[in-house]
């Protein structure tokens, strides 16, 4: 199981970043709380003093994630939250790495292929998704397979 920062100081980013992005979930948690009987331990964490959960491992290997992701990740408080890659920047690399996986694969093929070619190539495509040529082309194809 991998080792977890401690709990109290955990515990006290989470709510920051729940107060500071998520006011109304804040207080809606605060007034849960409130309304917990005293032997909330035992039957919500199965543990019979309060203190005894803060020893309690995580039972997932992904964090959650409170803070709101940025489009840049060296700027997002969710990555820093997670100490590498957030669950959307994950998911966007993976992404972009399907994207262009085809480029690269052509460019190691074919020596003449230059860097530049590749890259004028992103460009084209990222134009033509912008100017949605790049959706039109796949229905178009799509069309053709089906008819």
């Amino acid at each position: 199981m991998m080792s977890s920062p401690d709990p109290l100081t955990s515990a006290n980013a989470l709510w920051r970043n729940l107060v500071e992005h998520r006011p109304a979930v804040a207080a809606a948690l605060a007034l849960q709380l409130r309304e917990l009987p005293d032997t909330w331990a035992q039957r919500e964490l199965g543990v019979v003093r309060p203190h005894a959960a803060l020893d309690l491992q995580p039972v997932s290997r992904v964090p959650i994630e409170v803070a709101p992701h940025s489009q840049d990740w060296e700027e997002c408080a969710a990555c820093d939250e997670a100490a590498g890659l957030c669950r959307y920047h994950t998911g966007l690399a993976t992404g972009y790495e399907a994207l262009h996986r085809p480029l690269r694969e052509i460019s190691a093929a074919d020596p003449a292929v230059t860097l530049v070619d590749v890259l004028q190539r992103l460009e084209e495509a990222d134009e033509a998704a912008e100017n949605g040529v790049l959706a039109a082309a796949v229905a178009r194809l799509i069309e053709e397979q089906q008819g």
